[in-house]
């Protein structure tokens, strides 16, 4: 199998760990404030990445202004304001009983990887691929909601709404942005990179939102979730499987492949390790979902022309 097809199998592997992810960050969530958890999990995910660091110095020597201001955005927007935008638009949301509004506009995510892969790399849109990725995007909804219809309330809700797409956008620019890192650097010393500049990155942020939190505080439980969050599930190895399908993969193609993620949601979510309570019933509307959503992937993936390195 050629590379350019490997690709997508580690990305897809990668948004797998990042739905486990959320059976041990839960209940971080309930002691730490998010943008110190974005910062310890950074700070122990260079741990096990700093060999990569080392290893790499030279290339990461000869990076230029223009390709370090590259990765400091990339670093912004990936490892801490989509995450710390779409945590907001989530408790917001929750205050009001709405568990609908940011999901749904977290799904514009592929979008917006879509377009800005077309305007910056210039990875042509098929008609081919438009289609399979409208059924891959009714198949993540059908997952998500169900045969019924979501109904949005935009009043009172415009901070909701903005955060949650600015999580999106966020997210999707940072595709884009580890697309063009990629050209520079290899994914194990961008991966170390990546990380590297998020502790502090991060640590600015918590600062400014009043989010800091005393490490003298933290207690057993919190310190071995931290150590699977930030070495596998969420952190070091999961980022460096997706740097390396990425390397591969067009941004495209790589963003329809994450879309395995709500597939392992679900399943994770039918059983007893459910983070968010007790075991759901998964449903018609859920399986079809699933079938859709894993055959517009596969199809994605494996029968759309890929030039990774484009």
């Amino acid at each position: 199998m050629s590379n350019s097809r490997i690709g997508p199998i580690f990305i897809m592997f990668a948004a797998s760990l990042w739905a486990i992810d959320a059976i041990f960050r839960t209940q971080l969530t309930f002691s730490i404030p998010p943008a110190s958890i974005v910062m310890i999990e950074h700070a122990i995910g260079f741990l096990f990445l700093s060999p990569f660091l080392f290893k790499n110095i030279s290339s990461i020597r000869a990076l230029k202004l223009k390709e370090w201001l590259i990765l400091l955005a990339m670093t912004v927007v990936s490892s801490v304001l989509g995450t710390l935008l779409f945590t907001e638009a989530l408790a917001r949301s929750f205050a009001q009983f709405d568990f609908v509004t940011p999901i749904l506009l977290q799904k514009l995510q592929p979008v917006f990887v879509i377009i800005l892969s077309a305007l910056f790399l210039k990875e042509r849109l098929t008609p081919r691929f438009i289609m399979l990725a409208f059924f891959a995007l009714f198949g993540s909804y059908l997952i998500s909601f169900g045969f019924q219809p979501v109904q949005l309330q935009f009043v009172g809700k415009e901070l909701v709404f903005m955060l949650a797409i600015g999580a999106a956008a966020s997210w999707g620019a940072g595709t884009i942005l580890s697309k063009y890192a990629l050209k520079k650097l290899s994914f194990p010393a961008l991966s170390a990179l990546r990380f590297l500049l998020a502790v502090p990155v991060a640590y600015l942020f918590s600062l400014f939102l009043n989010q800091t939190y005393n490490l003298m505080s933290l207690q057993p439980d919190h310190i071995w979730r931290f150590i699977v969050i930030a070495g596998v599930t969420g952190g070091a190895f999961a980022i460096f499987i997706y740097y390396k399908g990425l390397k591969m993969t067009q941004a495209k193609i790589s963003t329809m492949a994450e879309l395995s993620f709500p597939i392992v949601s679900i399943l994770i979510a039918v059983t007893p390790l459910n983070p968010y309570g007790e075991p759901q019933q998964i449903t018609v509307a859920n399986t079809l979902g699933i079938i859709i959503l894993l055959w517009s992937i596969v199809m994605i993936s494996f029968g759309e022309p890929n030039k990774g390195e484009k």
